[in-house]
């Protein structure tokens, strides 16, 4: 058994087997799929023991292809560090993948590519806290073809992914939590992926239901109509954010571990696009957790420039090998208003704050930026 390191590239065979093998906890709650660089999902086959994965031929997923390792339902907890060591057979030769030094609910363990006629494959280690539907998110993939995960699909639930997965979760079920900004009297805005799957949401200071009254996929953004006690924080929609600026991260991140009061950290913006040159997000450092997702990015004064949407823990950039630590995503506030408008939601007028006394800052914020129960 060889061990290997974060980036180091294998020479392989040109059609060589390959079998990996989950030796932690919770193996039967781990998928492992290949991806093709334009978004591709595909399963590979179970092995003949729980954990253990195989795919027959390398070359069969095409030049260049991902292994993604993740957590079938995160919304139940738990990371996939758990499940280490994992180790992985090619050609016969058998390696220790390396252990991530974040806690993730997806890694993209390794990548294999066809260069000059021979085979390699790069011990990625890259992943996302928030899970697999992070990392397709990130790259433009759909989320829909994503193995063994639910969706909607009709009049009900089902799973993707053939013959792993199972039965939908019964009613009442709790899916999760995440985090929840009012924008206006009433109106609470959250990503797409902190309620996906949930029939009945509620605020977790109190516990009044929440409506869903409009959802975009696309550009992760769900709005939810409840009796919210609150002051809307105001959208400092008409100045942009400016790289370097200060800025405030709060939500409520790993209730279950950390408690159910507000979290706040503070970092800065740190790129003014997401991944590939998306211009409806931005980067920022300020600490973030699963359960923050939907939160609020402020600037120094409480005005609200953005809506926490995922997390690059720690990612080895494919194309130079280096690594990327802290990568924080959040959706511009611009983008928020815009949908706000196009579901037909009056927003009064608001005056920016400015008033950057960091104790009236986060006073303010105490109600206005709420957790989210989501059950089945």
């Amino acid at each position: 058994m060889r061990s290997t390191q974060p980036g180091e590239r294998l020479a392989v065979g040109l059609n060589d087997a390959c079998t990996i093998r989950i030796c932690g906890r919770n193996a039967d709650r781990i998928t492992v799929a290949a991806v093709s660089p334009q978004g591709t999902f595909q399963p590979l086959e179970r092995g003949s023991s729980t954990g253990e994965w195989r795919l027959n031929d390398i070359a069969a997923h095409g030049e260049k292809a991902g292994s993604p390792l993740y957590i079938t339902a995160d919304r139940t907890g738990g990371f996939v560090n758990d499940s280490y060591p994992i180790e992985v057979d090619i050609g016969g030769t058998s390696f220790n993948f390396p252990v991530p030094s974040e806690q993730l609910a997806a890694v993209i363990i390794a990548e294999a590519y066809l260069r000059d006629g021979t085979r390699r494959v790069k011990v990625a280690n890259e992943g996302y806290t928030f899970g697999i539907e992070a990392f397709a998110r990130a790259r433009h993939f759909s989320v829909d073809g994503i193995p063994g995960r639910q969706r909607r699909d009709g009049n009900g639930e089902r799973w993707e992914g053939g013959e792993r997965g199972g039965p939908s979760a019964p009613p009442g079920t709790s899916l999760g939590s995440g985090s929840g900004v009012l924008v206006a009297p009433g109106i609470v805005v959250t990503n797409a992926h902190v309620i996906e799957g949930g029939s009945s949401f509620k605020n977790g200071r109190g516990g009044n239901n929440l409506t869903m009254i409009a959802v975009d996929p696309m550009h992760d953004l769900a709005i939810l109509q409840g009796d919210v006690d609150g002051i809307p924080l105001p959208m400092r929609n008409t100045a942009a954010i400016w790289l370097g600026e200060s800025v405030l991260a709060a939500g409520y991140p790993l209730m279950d571990l950390l408690g159910a009061d507000l979290k706040v950290s503070t970092g800065n913006v740190s790129g003014l696009k997401g991944w590939e040159g998306d211009v409806a997000r931005f980067q920022f450092t300020a600490p973030i957790g699963s359960g923050s997702s939907g939160g609020a990015i402020l600037d120094e004064s409480g005005n609200l420039v953005g809506i926490t949407s995922s997390s690059l823990a720690h990612g080895n950039l494919r194309d130079r090998g280096a690594i990327s630590e802290n990568v924080n995503f959040g959706i511009k506030v611009s983008l928020v208003h815009e949908m706000l408008a196009a579901s037909g939601i009056d927003i009064p007028p608001q005056n920016l704050s400015h008033d950057n006394d960091r104790r009236n800052v986060v006073q303010r914020l105490r109600k206005s930026v709420i957790s989210i129960l989501v059950t089945s």
